[in-house]
């Protein structure tokens, strides 16, 4: 059976970067709220071949940091095209609270942001990469497949004909197209 684990880690997150002098590095001309919210908080991260490992992804945080975070998210979802709680933190919190949050933002950090402390799980992927080609290959048919009963279905739909068979005996032009004299 085909599986895929990415890797897991502990880290402790630096998203304040720091000139030499001390003075903070601003990305695009300033510090990201959430950012701020993150710098110095242990959590999980995870690494995944979908994205080419080209970040870490949040992947889980300590109960006790759960109000940080949910304030970085409350942050970025007031950044989102979406916006669904702009200038509504208290139904946001109410949401979180519930556990019927469901973001739509995936948290990705710069390597150079993450400081690992510790490896709980490496990557391990067992896919078959022929065996996952034949499966889309087979589904792609499948849906063709499907797509054709559908429009031939449609087509007949439109062609509904009485099929008599002819009573007259030795009829040369007969009207009925299963005439069998």
């Amino acid at each position: 059976m085909s599986t895929y684990k990415p890797k897991i880690v502990r880290a402790r997150l630096h998203t304040k970067r720091k000139r030499e002098d001390g003075e903070e590095l601003q990305e695009n001309g300033y510090i990201k709220k959430e950012d701020e919210y993150f710098d110095g908080l242990e959590v999980f991260l995870s690494l995944w071949e979908y994205d080419r490992h080209s970040a870490w992804h949040l992947w889980n945080w300590k109960k006790e940091d759960d109000e940080t975070v949910m304030l970085a998210f409350y942050e970025a979802e007031k950044k989102h095209p979406l916006q669904r709680y702009k200038g509504d933190f208290e139904r946001f919190k109410a949401d979180w609270k519930a556990g019927e949050y469901d973001p739509v933002i995936v948290y990705a950090f710069p390597f150079r942001a993450v400081e690992v402390l510790e490896v709980i799980q490496e990557e391990e992927n067992n896919i078959d990469k022929a065996e996952v080609k034949k499966k889309i290959t087979q589904a792609k048919e499948a849906e063709y497949q499907k797509r054709r009963r559908q429009r031939m279905k449609k087509r007949n739909r439109h062609r509904k004909r009485s099929w008599k068979r002819c009573e007259v005996p030795d009829c040369k032009n007969c009207p009925f197209p299963l005439c069998e004299n």
